[in-house]
């Protein structure tokens, strides 16, 4: 009888699993995005379509015009603490990445680097800003160097977080054992990831896991499953995600700070960060390390990065407040030499 028992409380048991494993593909676990909007947007959030793109931005502050742009899985509220230290004196503008936090999936056949090029022009011709600065971490380097390099006349400055310099080969993960076994099912679920997914991507890409709140992994689990049932991403049978950027490192000639956490696991210092240093055509350039920090700079260290960021836009951006021409080159004591 025992026997029995066990048999029929595994039976109820897989009966179950297949249930949500059929609830979670038909895409009803899939968050309403009016509910997300209400919870996730900003005093500030302005939802519109530029250049054929369903975009939600954030435009605030005045002074010269800084736009930046957030890393994969991520959103323009991993931007809070920046906006916060720099909207007094420079007007910032950041957006949702297309299919990521609360802007759509892009059109089809308007993914990729190129196409982020483009919607960044669109939207400052929209914001009617000609000139501004622009600051890109982790996977947005790709489309902010390209930017830089194609458009210089519309660039003074660039702030370059935590970028692959190049294409990535990543090194083998070092995924704890129950991640490992979600990565196993979670194919399973069609496009949608349980919190825990999202609790693994933040906890290996921060320094201190114990910084990462439950609120935080419950935004990413909500604004990362919205797009669930869209088309990928990304474009297939292109060149690999990077391959381009040394070049376009080599060609950006807008004064440049390369920021750098300390404990970036994705893209190291010693490495890519040197070399996106070394690559960087800028005749003023400099590297700043930030402690105790992992690859999501923005979120777990903020305020210090901020700090560093608003220095660097002090010094090269003082003379765009006074010149349309554009920032005189900085003093090369403070800015050209690394650290």
């Amino acid at each position: 009888m025992r026997w029995r028992r066990g048999l029929a409380l595994l039976g109820l048991v897989l009966v179950g699993a297949a249930g949500f494993v059929g609830t979670a593909r038909s895409g009803l676990l899939k968050p309403d995005t009016a509910a997300m909007r209400a919870r996730y947007g900003l005093p500030g959030s302005r939802y519109e379509t530029i250049a054929g793109q369903p975009l939600h931005y954030v435009d605030e502050g005045q002074g010269p015009a800084v736009i930046l742009v957030h890393g994969s899985f991520g959103s323009l509220r991993m931007w809070n603490d920046w906006a916060a230290a720099l909207q007094g004196r420079y007007r910032v503008i950041r957006f949702d990445r297309p299919r990521m936090g609360l802007s759509a999936p892009p059109p089809p056949g308007q993914s990729g680097a190129d196409a982020e090029v483009r919607l960044i022009g669109a939207l400052a011709d929209r914001l009617g800003i000609s000139r501004f600065a622009l600051v890109g971490t982790s996977s947005a380097g790709e489309s902010v160097a390209r930017f830089a390099a194609r458009r210089p006349e519309r660039v003074s400055a660039v702030i370059l977080a935590n970028i692959a310099a190049g294409p990535i080969r990543p090194a083998p993960p070092h995924f704890p054992a129950w991640f490992k076994a979600l990565l196993i099912v979670d194919p399973l679920f069609g496009g949608w990831h349980p919190r825990a997914f999202w609790r693994g991507i933040l906890d290996q890409n921060y320094a201190d896991p114990r910084r990462i709140s439950p609120a935080l992994v419950q935004e990413w689990t909500d604004l990362n499953n919205l797009p669930q049932g869209s088309p990928p991403g990304f474009v297939r049978g292109g060149p690999p995600p990077f391959a381009g950027t040394p070049a376009d490192l080599a060609a950006t000639r807008a004064p440049a700070l390369v920021l750098w956490s300390d404990r970036d696991p994705e893209v190291p210092l010693a490495t890519h960060g040197r070399m996106t240093l070394a690559r960087l055509g800028s005749a003023t350039k400099r590297l700043e390390v930030v402690p105790d920090c992992g690859h999501m700079m923005p979120l777990e260290c903020g305020p210090a990065s901020a700090r560093r960021a608003a220095a660097f836009l002090d010094a090269v951006l003082t003379a765009d407040r006074i010149d349309p021409r554009g920032p005189a080159p900085a003093d090369p004591a403070q800015l050209s030499s690394p650290r």
